[in-house]
């Protein structure tokens, strides 16, 4: 059997990971739209929406919402939805706080720490292709992101207008920074916690501790951020439209859960954290083809190093799997051959 830390590349793998990738782009599409209801509004109606599609997947299937009767996987599932719903809840307050750039740039450092948490958790190696990934995705969001403390208030050379701060005193900013960055590790530690379970709890399980922990979570959020208990919101004024978008919404969170899930099983966490960085670039095509907003060099040139280290390990990490599937083939032919080959009877000399 192949060890956890020697486990070949898929390239199966970080599709699926781009497919929860541009999911979750959707989803954060339908909520920018429906930017005037209370954020935690929608992330109860989305986890809500994930719970019941979860069920009734479940059901279908003959599988136990609880998950394996193992202890220790049930454990990971919790830590694993508990600490991605803190991670959604850190990260919703660093978009409270500080410019939308900054917080997202912040959320994309995971994959430092998914691969910190792998090394101890997992036993995985954070090979070279893996640093050089990082800093090469990282790079290329802050390109697209163009956060206002790396680059500065300031710099506005294509034209395009800088978000201000909103008069946020510089330690209430450095606190958001520290719990934004935080939400991104407690991100990189569920993304290890799926690798962990590997493949002993169904995928639809996973979005279903997420979406069961992530209601209570919406609710606290709700009081830390507004000062309000209702996460539900006003359904008396709720119009057939909005419920639709609801929908929608909690659909793509659904899908963007499902298809990372699955990728994460199969694929090592600090390659596959990389594989989300994706997620900004198809936030950034929605952005312009939707709300049609103005494409600058910086965007241009993000979205191109993202894309193209993405197109190169996808190259790597098939031709790693199809060496992979030689070796196998070669061992299977010699295996076959030993099993055929007549037993022969060793001479010891003659006898006297």
């Amino acid at each position: 059997m192949t060890s956890s830390n020697s486990q070949p590349h898929s390239l199966m793998g970080i599709a699926l990971i781009m497919l929860g990738s541009f999911s979750f782009s959707v989803m954060f599409l339908l909520v920018k739209v429906m930017k005037s209801m209370n954020t935690f509004t929608l992330v109860f109606w989305r986890s809500l929406v994930q719970v019941a599609l979860s069920l009734i997947d479940l059901h279908r299937k003959g599988v136990s919402p609880l998950g394996p009767d193992d202890a220790w996987v049930r454990f990971y599932l919790v830590i694993r939805g508990a600490v991605g719903a803190g991670a959604v809840i850190a990260w919703f307050y660093g978009i409270q706080i500080l410019p939308l750039p900054d917080a997202v740039t912040l959320q994309f450092t995971t994959p430092p720490f998914a691969a910190a948490f792998a090394v101890f958790m997992v036993g995985e190696q954070w090979k070279m292709v893996d640093i050089i990934g990082a800093v090469v995705c990282l790079t290329g969001v802050a390109f697209i992101a163009h956060p206002t403390w790396l680059f500065g208030s300031g710099d506005a050379a294509d034209g395009d207008a800088v978000e201000d701060d909103g008069g946020v005193s510089a330690l209430l900013k450095a606190s958001a920074v520290l719990v934004t960055t935080m939400g991104a590790a407690m991100a990189g530690l569920a993304y290890v916690c799926v690798r962990k379970i590997g493949d002993r709890a169904d995928a639809v399980v996973m979005v279903f501790y997420y979406g069961v922990l992530s209601l209570p979570i919406a609710a606290i959020g709700s009081k830390i951020m507004f000062g309000t208990w209702n996460v539900v919101g006003e359904i008396k004024t709720f119009s057939i439209k909005d419920y639709f978008l609801l929908l929608l919404v909690g659909l793509g969170g659904y899908g963007g859960q499902w298809f990372t899930n699955l990728g994460l099983q199969i694929e090592t966490a600090a390659t596959a954290t990389l594989a989300t960085s994706t997620q900004i670039v198809w936030t950034f095509i929605f952005e312009l083809l939707f709300l049609h907003e103005q494409l600058n060099l910086w965007s241009l040139g993000g979205t191109s190093l993202i894309l193209g280290y993405m197109m190169i390990i996808g190259v790597i990490k098939s031709i790693e799997s199809r060496k992979h599937e030689k070796i196998q083939d070669k061992d299977a032919v010699e295996e076959e051959g030993l099993l055929l080959e007549p037993e022969t009877t060793k001479d010891y000399g003659a006898t006297a």
